[in-house]
């Protein structure tokens, strides 16, 4: 990845993990979603406010996707710590969740409409672990793949439904990426927050570059 591309990228990982770190509480809790949004307090709560509004008029595809796809990295990079860095794992674990989705099934980690297409965006995400490893990135399929996630997603919302659907999407992703994240690190607050911090540290040199 180049430089441009590496600023390019950083902004919507770093809204990412800024919304998976607003959330990250409330999965450590084992509260759920909503009722972690209803309960949120200060800086935590006008965050969250702030990104709902500034969600409510965000143009989906140039916008919303690359935070929901940034939001599906962050998932499957926790999977494959669950799964001991096996994609073939990480994939088989995607198509059990997304039939148990689509089945609205009783799940730890699906309580909203907005799942099923956060879980198949991180299926799409997913297929970049299958690459060999160390091998160099191709920009062109992560170009084709960033295509596909987005095409999930505008298929999913709803004309003229942003002011629900957006927010939906990106509260759904970060509650799924963050509990992903509780399960890799065996709900050890610290670890989880230092894991959060350091990479987000690191997208902020990258985007300096």
């Amino acid at each position: 990845m180049n430089g441009s591309t590496a600023r390019a990228a950083a902004g919507p990982q770093l809204a990412a993990l800024t919304l998976v770190r607003s959330l990250m509480s409330g999965v450590l809790e084992r509260k759920g979603l909503e009722q972690t949004v209803d309960q949120a307090q200060g800086g935590v709560r006008e965050g969250l406010l702030y990104m709902s509004k500034w969600a409510r008029g965000a143009d989906l595809r140039a916008e919303i996707v690359p935070i929901v796809c940034a939001l599906g990295r962050t998932a499957v990079a926790a999977l494959a710590i669950t799964q001991d860095d096996d994609p073939a794992a990480v994939t088989a674990w995607l198509d059990v969740q997304a039939r148990t989705v689509r089945e609205h099934q009783i799940s730890l980690t699906v309580e909203h409409p907005a799942d099923s297409v956060v879980v198949d965006v991180a299926a799409v995400v997913a297929e970049e672990l299958h690459r060999t490893a160390g091998g160099a990135v191709d920009e062109a399929a992560l170009e084709a793949r960033e295509q596909r996630a987005a095409g999930l997603v505008i298929d999913w919302a709803r004309p003229g439904a942003a002011g629900r659907d957006h927010v939906e999407l990106l509260l759904s992703g970060g509650w799924f990426a963050a509990t992903m994240l509780a399960y890799a690190f065996g709900f050890d607050g610290d670890r989880m927050y230092e894991y959060v911090e350091s990479h987000a540290r690191a997208l902020i040199v990258a985007g300096r570059q």
